[in-house]
């Protein structure tokens, strides 16, 4: 929540995707599928009398880290019981038409690979889920660097940052790890700078400052952070 003088001003959620950030509707969320459809922001803004702003947790995460200063353009890369992205470009959010923009970890690395909750096969998360239980964090922080690599040839973006319980628990070796295929691609591409890869500032907060945020950002002139006009 952000609270002012006058009491609160409103309520920031930021929760796993996919969801519709404009109407506050959740959609196939990460392990709760049976809230698909669910109207979250109506329901909360209903019960509590205030205003709710409803967002995927990475990108929550981003915005509060685009407002702390730093790169224009990065992308924040979540890592713990799913795989998602915040993707900050030209010192703003980016959400995608329909809140899509950030559905990171459902990019097909392996079209033979083992089989994703999304219904494909051989997507990162599911490539980087498997190697994370069986151990294998070198080989979790290869999979994530390929696809950082994608990311960053797609979107040239200045920074990569790490953040996530898995990351947290090895956080020199997935920067490490990540660190060295994204420049080798970089170096194989022939980038003029090499792009950084680190943990991002924060920790465990990141989160819900990032969702607070929601709320207050657009309060003091962040415009392109669109807060939703639901009333109660």
């Amino acid at each position: 929540m952000a609270a002012g003088v006058a009491g609160v001003l409103g309520v920031g959620v930021a929760l796993p995707g996919p969801l519709d950030h404009d109407a506050g509707v959740l959609h196939r969320v990460t392990g709760f599928p049976e809230w698909d459809g669910y109207p979250l922001r109506d329901v909360l803004a209903s019960r509590l009398g205030l205003p709710v702003a409803v967002d995927k947790d990475t990108n929550a995460a981003a915005l509060g880290l685009a407002l702390g200063g730093g790169a224009e353009s990065f992308a924040y890369l979540y890592l713990g019981t799913g795989l998602g992205a915040g993707l900050v470009l030209g010192g703003g959010l980016y959400r995608g038409a329909r809140t899509g923009a950030g559905e990171f970890g459902h990019q097909v690395l392996r079209l033979d690979g083992p089989p994703c909750e999304c219904g494909d096969r051989g997507c990162v998360e599911a490539l980087c889920l498997a190697a994370v239980a069986r151990g294998d964090l070198d080989e979790a922080a290869r999979v994530l660097g390929t696809a950082a690599g994608n990311l960053v040839a797609l979107l040239d973006i200045d920074l990569v940052l790490l953040g996530g319980r898995t990351v947290a628990a090895a956080e020199d070796l997935f920067v490490r790890g990540v660190g060295a295929v994204v420049d080798e691609r970089a170096r194989r591409e022939g980038a003029r700078a090499a792009v950084g890869v680190a943990v991002a500032p924060g920790g465990e907060r990141v989160v819900a400052e990032g969702a607070a945020q929601l709320v207050l950002a657009p309060l003091f002139g962040r415009a392109d952070v669109a807060f939703p006009a639901n009333r109660t």
